[in-house]
């Protein structure tokens, strides 16, 4: 049977669908659209113009089946018009399309404007399709820069009976996605590039830079394809993993899900390349994740400290021809582990690229040769960093926490923090064992809102206070200047003006 090329196809379309205007939009907003498509119902074609900005402050919604929003000529470079979120408003999601059923998305560019609209808090992805749904199309579109959690989301049906299947995502260009860390009120502000949750779907030659939070993650998704993407981490900052098998969907059923031919690229780092099981990330999912699956082809280069593992799995998998050759070592010129469970460790410092807990891959396996056994339980893979230091430094005034907070120093292979009850404690995370604790506990804690802080006060003294009555000091006041924590005994030292240690732990009482 003859195959049409690409440009034929869109003739084909163009010919059957009806046509919504005879001119492409030039101007407007979210509105000028979604009129558009309302108008046009089923198989309507609605074309913005090449070079268009379409300011929006509200999704734009696919009506009915077989509609088409894309560029006129459809154009795959920069020419693409481009429809961004304005600031000021609470949008987040710019395409809706869940539902409908042979819907495409193309030659286009849809911008969340995150770095001036900002994060979201609860927002959705740049573009949200899928659910009870078959046949959507999303190709030759660049989405970046999401108030929400994902660049693209694919959403399942939560029907059984009528799943979400044979979505195509291909030839897309993707991010960046998010960023590392939380922002002020504690709200991660990572996402995904790419986040499938539809059977039978093609995943295929997209290009997601600066994904962090997943590349690509695929929730359950039985029967799908995930080849020849190109994953890059971003230079900036962390990524969680480029790609993810980690997630419960489809109660765990992966079956079928064939991963291959992908390229991953760390540049500041991935903590993961893939990550396969329900025990990757913790220990919470309800079941075992489950196969056959294939994951075969697939290239790492680059800072990437843990390229594959493996661990909450069952019921068939396959690796096979899979290539770490290019990821850079040692794994500590780039990484620190110091803070991961033991077996971890281990692992990190054999410089292994693949990674496996026995105990936790049941049923059919079949693993490459370079895959590692571990000899725990290994479990979030998230705990691995950029290098961290041995030392840091605060000066007088710079230090003032509550109790609980994150650790005021965390350094290779110690972490020092003011605890519920008011007690300061030095923790090697190797062993697990504190090295230094300052006491002064107070008997049913600090109470929540806590009632304890620490402070290294402008006067040079270290205290801890309970209801803003002091309960330990250093008794450095009006001599202390710096406060120095570090890795090795004594861990924590006041030093004066001079750079004299003054106190330090072993002085402590």
């Amino acid at each position: 049977m003859r195959r049409l090329s690409f440009v034929q196809l869109l003739q084909a379309i163009a010919c059957c669908a009806v046509v919504t205007s005879g001119r492409c939009i030039s101007s407007g907003d979210q509105n000028t659209i979604n009129n558009a498509l309302t108008a046009g119902g089923t198989g309507a074609i609605v074309q913005v113009c090449k070079n268009a900005l379409v300011r929006v402050s509200g999704p734009i919604n696919f009506t009915a089946d077989n509609q088409e929003i894309s560029t006129e000529g459809y154009p795959t470079d920069s020419s693409r018009a481009t429809i961004q979120i304005m600031p000021g408003n609470a949008a987040s999601t710019i395409i809706n399309g869940g539902g409908h059923s042979g819907i495409r998305l193309m030659n286009i560019q849809l911008d969340g404007n995150r770095p001036n609209a900002g994060y979201q808090k609860g927002g959705g992805a740049n573009i949200e399709i899928g659910g009870k749904a078959t046949g959507q199309l999303v190709s030759h579109v660049a989405s970046r820069n999401p108030r929400g959690w994902s660049c693209m989301h694919i959403i399942g049906s939560g029907d059984a009976t009528n799943p979400c299947g044979r979505a195509k995502v291909v030839n897309n260009d993707i991010g960046p996605c998010g960023q590392s860390g939380t922002d002020a009120a504690g709200n991660g502000l990572w996402a995904d590039g790419i986040s499938l949750d539809c059977t039978q779907s093609l995943v295929q030659d997209n290009i997601i830079t600066g994904p962090t939070d997943g590349g690509i993650v695929i929730f359950g998704s039985p029967g799908s394809t995930i080849n020849r993407n190109t994953i890059v981490s971003s230079d900036q900052y962390l990524g969680f993993g480029a790609i993810n098998m980690v997630d419960g969907q489809y109660n765990g059923n992966y079956a079928g899900v064939t991963v291959s031919n992908n390229k991953i690229v760390g540049k500041k780092m991935f903590n993961l390349g893939i990550g396969i099981g329900a025990n990757i990330w913790s220990f919470n999912d309800p079941y075992v994740l489950r196969g056959p699956v294939s994951i075969t082809g697939n290239k790492f280069s680059g800072s990437i400290a843990f390229p594959m593992a493996i661990n909450g799995w069952a019921d068939g998998i396959t690796t096979a021809k899979n290539d770490a050759s290019g990821v850079t070592t040692p794994k500590s010129s780039f990484s620190d582990a110091s803070h991961c469970p033991g077996p971890m460790q281990e692992l990190f410092n054999k410089n292994a690229n693949f990674a496996f807990y026995p105990a936790g891959v049941t049923g059919p396996r079949s693993l490459q040769p370079e895959f590692v056994a571990s000899s725990g339980n290994i479990t979030n893979f998230l705990c691995t960093t950029t290098p961290l230091p041995n030392s840091v430094q605060y000066s007088k005034g710079q230090l003032d926490i509550i109790s609980d907070s994150p650790p005021f120093a965390s350094l290779h292979g110690i972490i020092m923090q003011y605890q519920g009850d008011n007690n300061v404690v030095v923790l090697d995370t190797t062993t697990g064992k504190p090295q230094w604790a300052s006491g002064h506990t107070i008997s049913g804690g600090c109470g929540s809102p806590s009632k304890c802080h620490m402070v290294f006060q402008s006067d040079g003294n270290l205290v801890t206070y309970y209801d803003n009555t002091p309960q330990w000091t250093s008794q450095t006041g009006g001599r202390g200047a710096s406060l120095i924590c570090k890795n090795s005994a004594p861990w924590m030292q006041i030093l004066d003006d001079s750079g004299n240690s003054i106190w330090d732990t072993t002085k402590s009482t």
